[in-house]
């Protein structure tokens, strides 16, 4: 795969405008591409049951199973992006555990994802600001390899070395070319919003990909020091 080189974006307040309207992007294209498809395909579901009632009862059921299965799904994407919107996991059990839930209600549509962590262990803390970044990118980098990627598997690492806290987000997918126009339409809308999120903690993301081979997201970014790269949070 093709490396770009890092791109450190200049810093800025926690919680600038650009970011917040990433978040508005990620949650109106999660909405559309998920729950909106789902209930429509159920709503179209319903109306073909309607109209069989009368001329063939077993193909009315059929298809007000097919519906109650869609909005089944629409309920687990409802879910998942809730979760994902208010990470509770994230301020009781920190990173790992968050990421952990996050790939466990990912849609049953969805690719497999596994978690991994070295250097740190469930329920040990990094700085809260630490953590809410690397979740927010691992979760975009999720979301473009499901939506835009039709990933069948991503594996998301989380390494905790002397100073920095290193997240890595590797899908299977269609991959795109990096510093290019998007090959899917929409794959590099999140992009910049990650990049800022690191740089805003003095880090740097770095992005391996190519068209047919997947891709690499890899966020670095430093802790205060050595020994606060685990503590437990009051």
């Amino acid at each position: 795969m093709r490396a770009a080189r890092l791109e450190p974006a200049p810093r800025d307040e926690t919680d600038t405008p650009s970011v917040r309207e990433e978040e508005r992007h990620f949650l109106a294209g999660e909405l559309h591409d998920g729950p909106a498809q789902s209930l429509a395909a159920a709503l179209f579901g319903l109306d073909l049951a309607i109209a069989a009632c009368a001329r063939s009862p077993e193909t009315a059921r059929e298809d007000l199973l097919a519906a109650r299965g869609l909005l089944r799904e629409a309920l687990d994407e409802v879910r998942a992006l809730i979760a994902g919107l208010r990470p509770r996991l994230l301020d009781e059990r920190g990173l790992v555990a968050a990421l952990q839930a996050l790939a466990a209600i990912t849609p049953l549509w969805g690719p497999r994802i596994a978690v991994t962590a070295r250097g740190i262990r469930d329920g040990e803390r990094l700085p809260a600001g630490v953590e809410l970044a690397l979740y927010r990118i691992a979760q975009e980098a999720i979301s473009n390899a499901r939506r835009h990627g039709e990933a069948a598997r991503v594996e998301v690492m989380v390494t905790i070395e002397p100073g920095i806290a290193r997240l890595d987000v590797v899908d299977d997918g269609r991959g795109f070319a990096p510093g290019r126009a998007p090959a899917v339409a929409g794959r590099g809308e999140g992009l910049p919003g990650m990049r800022e999120r690191a740089a805003l903690l003095g880090g740097a993301l770095e992005i391996e990909s190519a068209p047919g081979s997947g891709t690499r997201i890899v966020a670095r970014v430093p802790l205060p020091d050595d020994g606060a790269a685990a503590k437990e949070r009051a």
